[in-house]
Parts: C-alpha cells; structure tokens; sequence
C-alpha cells in the first residue's frame, strides 16, 4: 500500500479525507507482523475508529503500540520519546500524525521536532503526516504541503478519488495507487 522501507515517509493529506485511517491501517499490519508502533499525535486517534480498524489484533500485539499525545508541544515529547525511537528496528514504525497546524506556517519548534525525530528513526520506519492544502498561486502544482520544509523525508499525497466517495488515490512520485477506505482500514482498490 505504501513503501515504508525507503526512507523516511512525509504524507500530506486532503483535509478530512482518513490520513488518520491509513496511518491507523498501517500501524495495524506492522503489529500484526509483530512489529511495535510508536504514534505520536497532536490528539490521540478517534478511539472508535481505532477499535475497528485494530479489531482482528490480540492483546500482545496491541501491547506493541504506544500512543502519546503532544498537543501544542511536539518538541517536548519528540525529545522525551527520541531515546526509545533509536533502538527500534526496521520492523518497527513511527508515526508523527499533524506534525505541524493544519494552517499557517509549520512552527520553529515543530520543525527542530521533526527533524529531531527524524534523526533518532534511522533504524526504523517513520511516517510524518500533515495536511495539505491547495496552493494558493493556483498555477502548477494544484497542492502544497506544510512539510515542505522537511526535504529530508520523501513526499507523498492522499487525495479523494474523483466521483467515489470512499476511495482515494495515494501517489508517491509518478506512481498513483488507489486505495478503498472501509470500516475495517484501508485497502488497495
């Protein structure tokens, strides 16, 4: 569904469209392939959505996973959490969900966060999401992102799918992948 064994991963995200669902999605499969998660987010995923995307786990693989909410105070926890996300593994994954507000500019502190997350992720697999917003130049590329000043991690889109309310269309560089969004997670169309 979406390579995170290339390098660290920066998915911007429609507004409102799931991004928390794929990360959500994703973090499922590695703790089924008994990997662990860090999630970090600027509020902790919607318990409900959580429930049924991560039903089919047990309780040892969902033991693996460890949600911490930083609210306005990204750098804080990043620095806090730095230590253990640099003894994970490549079978592991971190997730930064709305790293930076969804508008104005990313935060100084956001920024030296994320930087610093990504230095301490070198041995595992590290999701960043943000959202994306339409560039307001209107000419070229239709969408901008609010991690663009992170050139270090490679650029991912998640938009909807024109004309089908619950797909969308992942796209990372020139390749476009369509995915359906169910109760239970995403999945490849």
């Amino acid at each position: 569904m979406l390579d995170l064994d290339s390098g660290p991963v920066h998915l911007s995200v429609e507004a409102g469209i799931g991004g928390s669902s794929l990360c959500l999605s994703l973090a499922s499969a590695v703790l089924e392939a008994n990997g662990k998660v860090i999630w970090l987010g600027r509020t902790a995923p919607d318990p409900v959505r959580t429930s049924q995307i991560l039903s089919t786990l047990d309780e040892s693989q969902l033991e693996r996973l460890f949600i911490v909410e930083f609210g306005e105070n990204l750098l804080t926890r990043a620095k806090a959490v730095a230590p253990i996300i640099a003894r994970l593994n490549n079978s592991d994954l971190v997730i930064v969900d709305d790293w930076c507000p969804p508008s104005g500019r990313a935060p100084a502190a956001d920024l030296e966060a994320a930087r610093s997350i990504i230095s301490a992720a070198k041995t595992t697999r590290l999701l960043l999401t943000a959202k994306a917003y339409e560039s307001p130049a209107g000419e070229g590329e239709p969408w901008r992102s609010r991690g663009e000043q992170l050139p270090e991690v490679r650029q991912i889109w998640l938009f909807r799918s024109e004309g089908l309310r619950n797909h969308r269309t992942l796209v990372d560089g020139e390749q476009s992948n369509e995915l359906v969004l169910r109760e239970s997670g995403f999945f490849p169309a």
